[in-house]
Parts: C-alpha cells; structure tokens; sequence
C-alpha cells in the first residue's frame, strides 16, 4: 500500500519553471533540473516492480525527508515489512558504470565521467539515522536492510553485488529477504500506523527563490501563457486572457503564470509586480486580478501585497 506515492517535489516542480521561463536557462539550473527529474523518474518506476511481488502486505513511503536533533536527512524509498524494513538508495544513471579504488561510484557517458558517492555508503548512512528515528518512536527492535536500485534502462552496471542491482531483479532480490527475514515483528495495523507518523513527520526541503537582479530581470520569458500555443502569450481583453493565435478564452489563465511568479521569486507578490510579470498596463486591472484571488493581503491600497502561497498549495494538491 502507498502511504506516500512518488511525486515531484518542490524543487522539481519550481525547476521546471525555470527551465519554461529563462530565455537563456543557466547552467546550473538545467544541471538540477536533470538530477531531480532523475530522482523522480527513478521513484516512479519502482512501484510496478515491488508489485510484481506476491509476498507479504507492506507499506511504501517514497521520498520520505525526515529531521533528527536538526538535522535531515532523505530516503528515496522505506517499505515497511511485518519482519523488515528495506531502504532503496535509487540511482537513475544511464553510461557505463563501476566502482573505482576508492570505492567511488563511477559513471562514463558520451567521453565524460562522473564522480559519485558510494552508493552503499548513502543508503547506509540512512539506515542509521532511521535507526535513531525508530528508537525514538519505541520501535528499536527491526532489521534494517539496504538496497541500492539502479533505474535506467541504458545502465550498464559492470560490477557484481547482490545489494546494488538493476531494477529488473529486485522481485527476485524482495523474495530472498522475505525467506531471511520471516519473523514477524509488527502486526499489520502497527505497520500502518508507524507508517502514517512517519509521513506526518515528512518535511519539505525549503525552496530558494531567485533575488531579482537586473541581469535575472532581463532573462525571464514574462506573461500567460496560452496552455495551447505555449510559450505565446495571451492578452488581456473585455474581462479575460485571449491567444491572438488560437483565439482560446479565460478569465482565469493568470493563475498558472502567478504559481510561475511563486515559484521563482517567493510568496509576496505587489500590483507593480503583478502588472509587469502579467504585461498589464493597468493598475486597476491588476488590482482587480490581484483582488479576485481571495488570498491573504497585507497594508493600504498602495503599498498592498499579497501572500501567493495558498495558490501554490492549492496547485500542488492537483499535481
């Protein structure tokens, strides 16, 4: 049973703004937006393999980041068994593959390699920091396992090992660990409630907005656009947004572009801000699109700002 799905997270989801609102992506941001659309990819593929599976009921908690004496930590993927809990380290890496000298995980693709922690290493890592978690929650007494899954379907892993394997064998891999670990430690009604404390006990990582300098200014794509000729924007006309292309209509087009604004410049949004990242010309109009939100405002009729974030909690219950 999912507990917690795979699903994009925050960073994701603002990254792939980014990547639709620059007019010349940086590096950087192209760079995060591929590690994290990797991660998710790798998330989103193991629930049909653990499902291929005809073994005991379990609960999967997926992207599960948990905090311990301030600090936190992150685990792709926790299934809880009645008698183990395996942690999945994911790596979606396609190239070749190896383990160097230094136990470094190697990766070489397209004559470039890259250096990478030892995945083992990671999930282990992890394993003890759940450990003190549990132990914390009166649960001290499970077995931890860890596996590392490679997701790809381009990996060519040149290395052996039974723990780090390509996602094909994991079925195969879940059924030895169901005949090792036959114990029974937790009936199933304290799996799942185990489970439903630790999502409640999930934090976000915090999102970094972007300071709005004059070179950042002058490199985003500004204005709504129309879902069907993206990224051609729409004008504001008799009361609603109108695509001079397709001639599609809506009053409410601006909302997709305001959850834009949010996630690359912060909750706060004002009328002079609206106006130029909206391509209005009129602060009545703004005022009036501003108004319509129904969302939290603060101060006088000039200086009023209004707080976004109910618009992006809103957008991130549909996705």
């Amino acid at each position: 049973m999912l507990l917690r799905p795979p699903q994009k997270i925050d960073q994701l989801l603002q990254l792939e703004v980014m990547q639709e609102r620059y007019l010349d992506v940086p590096p950087n941001i192209s760079e995060s937006f591929g590690r994290e659309l990797a991660g998710y990819l790798g998330e989103k593929s193991l629930p049909y393999f653990i499902d291929l599976i005809t073994t005991t009921s379990h609960y999967d908690l997926y992207g599960l980041r948990l905090e311990r004496n301030n600090y936190h930590f992150q685990i792709d993927s926790l299934f809880l068994f009645p008698a183990f809990f395996l942690i999945t380290e994911i790596k979606h890496l396609k190239g070749k593959l190896f383990i160097n000298e230094a136990h470094q995980l190697i990766q070489s693709k397209e004559s470039e390699q890259k250096v990478y922690q030892h995945p083992l290493s990671q999930a282990k890592l992890q394993k003890e920091q759940l450990r003190k978690v549990l132990e914390d929650l009166g649960f001290e007494f499970i077995p931890i396992y860890t596996l590392v899954i490679f997701t790809h379907d381009q990996a060519n892993i040149t290395f052996e090992h039974p723990d780090m394997i390509p996602v094909q064998q994991l079925p195969f891999r879940l059924e030895e660990l169901t005949r090792e670990f036959s114990d029974p430690r937790l009936e199933r009604n304290q799996l799942l409630q185990l489970g439903k404390k630790l999502v409640s006990m999930h934090r976000e990582r915090p999102l970094t907005f972007l300071q709005p300098t004059g070179e950042v200014l002058r490199n985003i794509r500004r204005g709504v656009f129309c879902p069907k000729c993206k990224p051609l924007v729409m004008k504001w006309t008799h009361g609603a947004w109108k695509c001079s292309k397709c001639g599609y209509k809506d009053k409410n087009a601006h909302i997709p572009a305001l959850i834009d604004f949010v996630f690359m410049f912060g909750y706060i949004i004002n009328n002079r801000q609206a106006r130029w990242f909206l391509l209005l010309d009129s602060i009545y109009t703004a005022s009036r699109i501003l108004r319509k939100l129904e969302v939290e405002s603060y101060g006088g009729n000039k200086n009023k700002t209004y707080n976004l974030r109910f618009l992006l909690n809103s957008y991130k219950g549909r996705a």
